[in-house]
């Protein structure tokens, strides 16, 4: 199993969490079979999300989609999210 993690700043975190809702359905059928959502800690709009895939080239290619980026704008993602790939030992 592949874990992608994202953390990134949002403007407001209830309206970027009702656009993942929203994106569930798109993010399942790229691959994903599992996703978990952090908040910071004294800083609710700064956010890490972890997304489980099967293979890093499923975890790439949702990473590069247009779907992504465009709800990236739409949930107001402030800059580019730090990104980074791991799997359980």
């Amino acid at each position: 199993m592949v874990y992608l993690f994202m953390q990134a700043s949002v403007k407001d975190f209830d309206k970027w969490q009702r656009v993942l809702i929203d994106f569930m359905p798109i993010l399942k059928r790229m691959g994903s079979t599992n996703t978990s959502v952090y908040q910071e800690i004294g800083s609710p709009n700064n956010v890490t999300v972890i997304h489980e895939f099967t293979s890093k080239v499923k975890a790439e290619a949702f990473v590069n989609s247009n779907e992504l980026h465009d709800s990236r704008k739409e949930a107001e993602v402030i800059g580019t999210p730090k990104i980074w790939y791991t799997e359980m030992l």
